[in-house]
This record gives structure tokens, C-alpha cells and sequence, in this order.
């Protein structure tokens, strides 16, 4: 089965005997898989909240987070959020009526108003039931961004596993296995106890690459249609530049001591980047070699996402370290102004004219500054 339909069925237990850990890189799609995918297969039957745990420090924080995500998304099947929006009294009505659909005894709308936390008045439910058509959607909690957490780990586990075990509530937990435990502290006793007795399943994300990659050029809006056509002629490469065959297992991407790290986010950042290199090129009537397209991606993607050497995520590297892992890397192409833009941001457009008219001749200087 694929990645979503293993979510698919875990959402679909009546009685989940607990998470299921979605895994893979940083950037490799995992939001997306949920909130687009799962989201829309499942968006008769089910609401996903999503939960950032993105520097959540306390458990406090955290539950109302949950009670927030949760009256979001389900006010509009249990009362009037479309008014809710347009004026505070609009929204407290509406609060009040869900308070009073679920809770009958929480108070009023007036006891709301002055209630330190008027979300702790609504009981988190795993079931609501549409107040129009009547139809019970099943709610599926996300928690995103299990290892950029910065709490203790027991105690985010134990709001987890509380919702989970104790109310019953469809959960998956999403998160880069490679640091989650690392960038946790957490000790071998406590990662254990998280494996076994919060989770009950794991699953590894493996993305479909060649069509993310396709969707990215295809469906992106870039600077200019001339670019968006040369980049469509080198589908190909992007890909292979991106992700190779050796990469992928049947567990996803390979944990070895070197390889390449596989972030969307970075290969669109630096598909946007190289139109700058493009329109300097093209404005001199130079033709772009595609060495030069599969180069600066390398470079990009390894100084932006890093690369795994001798076991461990890095951002040093240098260029045999590159050529090792993207096997058509070209470091001559890459000029230093590139490098220097590329790790600190900085472009210096006299350098980088400086050492184009040395590779290219004095055509090199005839263009206009972008």
C-alpha cells in the first residue's frame, strides 16, 4: 500500500490502539501528504487538525493550541462561522451556540467574555456531529514538527498519548526521524517509551519525485516564460539533480554514512535562484549548459538542506564532497560570487561580471544588473 493509504486505513480505526509516526526528511512533503492529500480523500467522513509543535515549550501551551485548532476547524459544521468573522459580537454568538451544543453547562456567551481561557470551557471531542445534515465526521489529530519541540519529552508525550489513549482520537505524529531523538535529548528510556507505547505503527513518507518534480515546474509561476520553458526541457535533469535511484529504499531514503538530503522547499528556492545566472546568460547570447543547471542545483541543495557524511547531518562540506554524492557535479562552473550568494546571501555583481568575462570574454560585461 502507499504512504497515504496506510493513513487512510489508520484513520479510518474505530478504536486506533495508538499513533502512527509518519516519517522522513525535512522538506519532503509530509505537510502537504496530510493536509491536501489525506485531507482531501478523507474530507467526507473526517476533519485534520493540524498541530504545530514548532518551539511549543510547555504543556499548557500546548492543549490550548489543540482546543484552538480544533474550534476552528469544527465551528462550521456546528454553528455559524461564516458571521462569526465579521464582528466580535458575531463571533461570541457563535461560541456561545457551539458552547452550547457540546457543553450545556458551561455558562453563556457573558461568562465566556470574562473567562481567562474561554477555550477550556469546550470538551475536545474525536466525533462531531453536522447540526444541518447530521452526519458524524471522525477527527484526526496532526502533530507537526515532533522534533522542533522545546519541551520535555515526557510531558509532550504525555499530552499525546492522553488524547490518543485516554479520548480516543485518531493520531499521527510527523517527524525527521534522523533528529527527532537528537534534537529531543531524548535518552534511549524515552524513546523506548514513544516507539512503544505512543505508537503503535510507523510509516516512512516516500514521495512521488518525479511527479512533485514535474508539478513544481509545470504549475509554478516563474520570472519569465522563457525560463519556464527551459526548465521544462530539462525535467530530467532537475530530477536527477534532486534525487537519484540509489537514494530510495523500500523504507524511503537510505540512512547510510553519505548521502544527499531531499528538501522540496530547497529545490524550488534554488530553481528561483539560477533564473538570475539564466537572464545573465541569455541577455549575452550565451547558451545555458545543462552542466551548469545540475552544478548550481548541487551546490544549492547541499549548502541549503546539507548532505549526511560519516553518519551525521552537516552543512560543512566541500566540493569533492558534493561530487561524491551528485556524480555530475562540475565545481568549475560554480564561480565564487555564486558560491558567496548562495551561503551568505550577499551578490556582488562586479565579481561575478568579472569572472563570467574571464570564462565567456568581454561579452560577459555587455548586461543589464538584476
Amino acid at each position: 500500500m502507499s504512504t497515504l493509504s496506510e493513513l487512510i486505513h489508520y484513520c479510518n480505526e474505530d478504536d486506533p490502539v495508538g499513533a502512527m509516526l509518519l516519517l522522513g526528511e525535512w522538506g519532503c512533503g509530509k505537510t502537504y501528504l496530510i493536509e491536501k492529500d489525506l485531507a482531501g480523500a478523507l474530507k467526507d467522513t473526517h476533519i485534520i487538525i493540524k498541530v504545530s509543535l514548532f518551539g511549543m515549550n510547555n504543556q499548557k501551551a500546548l492543549q490550548d493550541s489543540v482546543r484552538q485548532k480544533w474550534f476552528e476547524a469544527c465551528l462550521p459544521i456546528l454553528g455559524t462561522l461564516k458571521k462569526a468573522k465579521e464582528n466580535t459580537k458575531g463571533f461570541w454568538t457563535a461560541l456561545n451556540g457551539m458552547i452550547r451544543v457540546i457543553n450545556p453547562i458551561a455558562g453563556s456567551a457573558g461568562d465566556i467574555m470574562t473567562s481567562v481561557n474561554a477555550l477550556d470551557l469546550l470538551p475536545v471531542k474525536n466525533e462531531i456531529e453536522d447540526i444541518k445534515t447530521h452526519a458524524k465526521k471522525r477527527v484526526v489529530l496532526v502533530y507537526d514538527d515532533f522534533e522542533r519541540a522545546n519541551m520535555n519529552p515526557l510531558e509532550l508525550l504525555g499530552v499525546i498519548n492522553d488524547y490518543c489513549e485516554n479520548s480516543n482520537f485518531n493520531t499521527i505524529i510527523s517527524a525527521n526521524e534522523k533528529f527527532f531523538k537528537k534534537e529531543m535529548e531524548m535518552d534511549d528510556a524515552t524513546y523506548h517509551m514513544l516507539r512503544e507505547k505512543t505508537v503503535s505503527q510507523s510509516i516512512y513518507n516516500i514521495p512521488d519525485y518525479p511527479s512533485i518534480v514535474h508539478s513544481i515546474i509545470s504549475e509554478r509561476t516563474w520570472p519569465s516564460p522563457e525560463y519556464a520553458e527551459f526548465l521544462a526541457g530539462r525535467e530530467a535533469l532537475v530530477l536527477d539533480a534532486f534525487i537519484s535511484e540509489d537514494d530510495i529504499t523500500a523504507k524511503g531514503i537510505v540512512s547510510r554514512n553519505n548521502g544527499r538530503c531531499h528538501n522540496f522547499r530547497s529545490l524550488t528556492k534554488g530553481l528561483e535562484s539560477f533564473f538570475r545566472i539564466y537572464y545573465h546568460m541569455e541577455s549575452r547570447g550565451l547558451e545555458v549548459p545543462d552542466g551548469y543547471l545540475y552544478s548550481f542545483l548541487a551546490f544549492f541543495l547541499a549548502s541549503k538542506s546539507g548532505i549526511y557524511k560519516n553518519g551525521e547531518h552537516t552543512l560543512e562540506f566541500d566540493d569533492s564532497d558534493i561530487k561524491q554524492l551528485y556524480s555530475k557535479y562540475l565545481p568549475e562552473l560554480m564561480t565564487e560570487a555564486e558560491r558567496e550568494w548562495i551561503e551568505s546571501g550577499i551578490w556582488n555583481s562586479a565579481r561575478y561580471l568579472e569572472e563570467m568575462a574571464a570564462i565567456y570574454g568581454k561579452a560577459s560585461q555587455m548586461v543589464p544588473e538584476i
